[in-house]
């Protein structure tokens, strides 16, 4: 539409421009006048895009540029023109309905001039609008050249009708495809979107603080999803796992591969308990789902919350940033092992030190020490060392924050290349546990119910009502019969743990069987008729419905299966 306005715009600076005859003002004012019309419209319209603005537009371009064919044959030209206009912003039946009112009136204006409009006298000539169509009527003066002209100058007005249709029929193609691509970005955009909001409810945001330790992180992804990852989570109830990962590359791939990483680091440091043998099952685990062969470095410890105790293993990641109270921060510095995810039966070796109270520890990914400033300069492994010494005597988001805004103002508004993610650990105190009541029994079908009523009993000692009751028992009993049936062949011993904190009660199982983990077991289609169901699994699935957490974890020897449930 603006292209059109800016095209009456320039016919009208013509009009008035040329001097005429008198008798030929009345024609330019009235086309003056059209052009007039057409721009306002144009101008108050033009946000609108209404319909019929576009058939206002060719019946003004076609009345105006009729009425300046009496100044000059030539103007018929513009009326070659405006079709070609048109077929860059209309559909190709509108192409082709006004090219060819264009054409004709194009037929009008130049073949047609062998017939004179105006008389000696001056007056309108009627035999022209009878002769309008015989073209080969010469008047005296027309000589066969400027007759070979005028029709020249008519195919080349067809030849552009031709090229408009087909303009337009291209331009449609085009703008329907760019529509499709308009459309798949769009669901390509929002589908990013749905995966930034669910990786941001992935990663942990209720960061603890408490008289024992305190966490706090943050990931600033480079896309809308990242590969970075972190996670804290508590195994038990003295021991603390912490965890930093990065996933080689970015986007919608890397940010599955990161769930699946973070995912498999919990299930097996909860089972398991020791560092190096986490990282082998996970990349173990990898390994046979990882056709995009991407890596990951990843930085794994577990602190013993009631003597400072830290084990870690480090899967090629980055070492991170000790801080001991009252000293300057150094790196935590062991050799670390190789990637997750590339090759098969790695070893990984588990580390040891000891935190003591006031300690903090920073991990990191390179994104940080990576990041760079406008004139390419890494902001690095000293600078991010000044930057936390610096921060040392702040608590463990200050830390974070100051050490991220540092970061945002080296790069100074560079374009971030790869995910950055912080998390410190600030270790307070020793925590003091009170140990859980134990008591040991030789589990066999007679014995079933004396372990029922003991547990039955500590949990009415604790304060639990007779509906928490009632369902701890019958989970006991399914526990029970589990573990009868895959850990011993002829009975054997059994230790049950239990404790009650925070009206939250736990009951531990502890055997010396078989290993065996329960959870793993497929969950039976309940909806199926019993002689349709696959046989087993459907006791622990009732353990599960039953309690409010259900984890299990093989460790010196035994199967530790602990459910816990609130009242």
């Amino acid at each position: 539409m603006l292209i059109m306005a800016a095209f009456e715009v320039s016919i009208l600076l013509y009009i008035f421009l040329n001097p005429w005859d008198d008798f030929r003002y009345f024609f330019g004012g009235v086309s003056g006048g059209a052009f007039l019309i057409g721009i306002v419209i144009n101008a108050v319209f033009h946000k609108k895009c209404y319909p019929w603005i576009k058939y206002v537009n060719n019946f003004i371009m076609i009345f105006s540029v009729y009425t300046l064919c009496v100044f000059s044959d030539y103007m018929a030209l513009f009326f070659i023109v405006l079709p070609l206009i048109n077929s860059f912003y209309y559909r190709p039946y509108f192409t082709v309905l006004t090219g060819v009112a264009h054409l004709f009136m194009t037929y009008v204006c130049i073949m047609s001039v062998v017939i004179t409009i105006f008389d000696a006298e001056g007056e309108v000539n009627i035999n022209y609008w009878m002769s309008l169509f015989s073209v080969f009527e010469f008047s005296d003066d027309i000589t066969l050249s400027v007759f070979l002209s005028k029709s020249f100058m008519l195919i080349v007005a067809v030849a552009m009708l031709i090229v408009s249709v087909y303009f337009s029929y291209s331009n449609r193609k085009f703008t329907l495809r760019q529509g499709d691509l308009i459309h798949k970005n769009m669901s390509t955009a929002a589908e990013l979107q749905v995966a930034h909001d669910m990786q941001e409810g992935i990663l942990s945001k209720d960061f603890p603080d408490n008289p024992s330790y305190a966490v706090y992180a943050d990931m600033t992804p480079a896309a809308e999803v990242g590969g970075d990852f972190y996670d804290y989570f508590l195994i038990d109830e003295t021991h603390l796992a912490i965890v930093v990962g990065d996933v080689s590359g970015h986007g919608m791939a890397a940010a599955m591969f990161m769930t699946l990483s973070k995912t498999l680091i919990k299930v097996y440091a909860q089972s398991h308990g020791a560092t190096d043998k986490v990282l082998e099952q996970t990349n173990r685990y990898l390994l046979q789902s990882n056709p995009q062969r991407f890596f990951v470095t990843c930085w794994l410890g577990i602190l013993d919350l009631t003597d400072g105790r830290l084990t870690y293993s480090n899967a090629g990641h980055n070492y991170p940033v000790l801080i001991r109270a009252g000293a300057e921060p150094c790196f935590l510095q062991a050799k670390p092992n190789f990637v997750l995810g590339r090759k098969k039966l790695i070893r990984y070796r588990e580390n040891r030190i000891k935190l003591h109270p006031g300690d903090k520890l920073l991990l990191y990914t390179d994104g940080v020490t990576e990041a760079q400033s406008p004139d390419e300069r890494f902001f690095g492994d000293d600078r991010l060392l000044r930057v936390v010494s610096e921060a040392k005597n702040k608590n463990q988001r200050e830390m974070v924050e100051v050490l991220r805004e540092k970061v945002n103002t080296f790069e100074n508004g560079s374009d971030h290349y790869d995910d950055a993610t912080l998390l410190a650990l600030h270790y307070k105190d020793y925590r003091q546990v009170e140990p859980p009541e134990s008591k040991t029994f030789f589990l066999s079908k007679e014995t079933f119910d004396g372990v029922t009523d003991y547990i039955a009993e500590r949990c009415k000692a604790a304060g639990c009502d007779e509906k928490t009751v009632g369902q701890i028992v019958i989970a006991t009993s399914e526990i029970l019969a589990n573990i009868d049936l895959y850990a011993y062949e002829s009975g054997g011993e059994i230790e049950v743990q239990t404790k009650c904190r925070d009206r939250r009660m736990t009951i531990a199982f502890k055997d010396s069987g078989k290993p065996f983990n329960p959870l793993l077991v497929q969950e039976p289609d309940v909806t199926l008729p019993l002689n349709r169901r696959n046989p087993g699994g459907l006791g622990i699935f009732i353990v599960k419905k039953l309690m409010s957490e259900t984890s299990y974890a093989y460790k010196n020897g035994q199967n530790i299966l602990t459910v816990e449930m609130d009242f």
